[in-house]
């Protein structure tokens, strides 16, 4: 088992934990990744599927820019850092307005983000922004659900999820989001291994993580991982960097554990933690305790 150490324990072993949303204050980091080595079927790359141009073009509208609002922290003398603005990924997977993303898209430490804006790509002709509200956030999945209103945003376009229990080594995929602000960027790479095991914010293990050489930096996190069919696999959430910056090690929640969390964040029955190594309690509504 393969271990990447983040901050000062980072640096003996010359690498480090980033997890892909912008903030003002920098990306979080402290956090510890074991990954399982564990052989997976390869494929050919001659296998037939659509370019990366082709994927961006039938959608890009379907993946968001989310720009959330952080409550502001004291530190132990009562001074507040004062509100932080962060920037993340997002994709819209139902037509009623639910969007997929990253817990820490949204959330620190357990307290949501006071306001978070949805901002859609129009497919050059500029950009809608519409206000989300966060159905669900779970950090022992690093998963978080919004819903917007649809009549107040453009034409939604969902993204197809495909099955990430099939997904092989070697398949090409493609990222689409907004590294360090660049907003609706695409990159493309393959899929480096699968069944990864890696460290969720509040220190749960992810399992059946698949991982990607595909370029991931601050700002992707939430976005989808797509492959060759164009179906979303992923959502991608984290690296591991000796820099800081991409070293070709990215890492996304596999779509099948997302859809889980979903489901249970749409019902409301939602048990926090219920994908984790760490179970928690059955949480009520988010509305009513944040």
């Amino acid at each position: 088992m393969k271990r990447f150490l983040a901050g000062v324990a980072g640096g003996l072993l010359g690498s480090a934990v980033v997890f892909g949303a912008t903030f003002a204050l920098g990306a979080f980091n402290g956090t510890t990744v074991e990954q399982t080595v564990v052989k997976g079927e390869t494929v050919s790359y001659e296998a037939e599927g659509l370019t990366p141009q082709q994927i961006y073009d039938e959608h890009a509208e379907g993946v968001v820019e989310i720009v959330a609002t952080l409550p502001a922290q004291y530190d132990m003398f009562g001074q507040s850092t004062g509100p932080r603005q962060g920037i993340g990924t997002g994709f819209v997977v139902s037509d009623e307005g639910y969007i997929l993303t990253n817990s820490h898209v949204v959330s620190e430490s357990g307290r949501l983000a006071v306001d978070v804006q949805v901002v859609f790509n129009q497919d050059g002709n500029g950009t809608t922004q519409v206000t989300g509200t966060i159905v669900g956030a779970d950090d022992a999945t690093d998963v978080a659900l919004i819903k917007i209103d649809p009549s107040q945003a453009p034409e939604l376009h969902v993204l197809p999820l495909g099955d990430s229990s099939k997904v092989a080594i070697g398949e090409q995929v493609v990222a689409i989001g907004n590294p360090l602000g660049l907003e609706f960027s695409l990159s493309s790479g393959i899929v480096s291994a699968t069944d990864r095991e890696i460290q969720s914010p509040d220190g749960s293990t992810i399992v059946n993580a698949i991982q990607t050489d595909t370029s991931i930096n601050p700002g992707n996190s939430g976005g989808p991982l797509i492959d060759s069919a164009g179906n979303v696999i992923g959502i991608n959430e984290q690296i591991a960097s000796r820099s800081g910056g991409n070293d070709g090690i990215g890492f996304a929640v596999p779509i099948n554990t997302a859809v889980q969390v979903m489901e249970q964040m749409k019902g409301g029955s939602f048990a926090q933690g219920g994908y984790g190594d760490q179970q928690g309690e059955v949480q009520p509504d988010p509305g009513q305790v944040w």
